[in-house]
């Protein structure tokens, strides 16, 4: 058995192994909220930049106060290179 074999014997089982992973938290999740019989809230706040432009999603004061310190440290960087 080669290394390069080898390599791809173990690329595959962690790739497997990842799969099980989320598969079984996804589903950890939704029978804890279900037995649970209590409405959860869920959020989804994110951003992504794209060059110096920052695009944010979600709801909250939490993200718009993330935004705006991610655009004045754009800012900063542009202005003083």
């Amino acid at each position: 058995m080669q290394i390069g074999d080898l390599m791809d014997i173990v690329a595959w089982a962690l790739i497997i192994i990842g799969v099980i992973l989320i598969i079984s938290g996804i589903a950890s999740l939704v029978m804890r909220s279900g037995f649970e019989g209590v409405e959860t809230k869920r959020e989804s706040k994110g951003i992504i930049l794209i060059g110096p432009i920052p695009i944010v999603w979600g709801y909250g004061k939490q993200v718009w106060v993330i935004a705006a310190l991610i655009a004045i440290l754009l800012f900063v960087i542009l202005w003083f290179p």
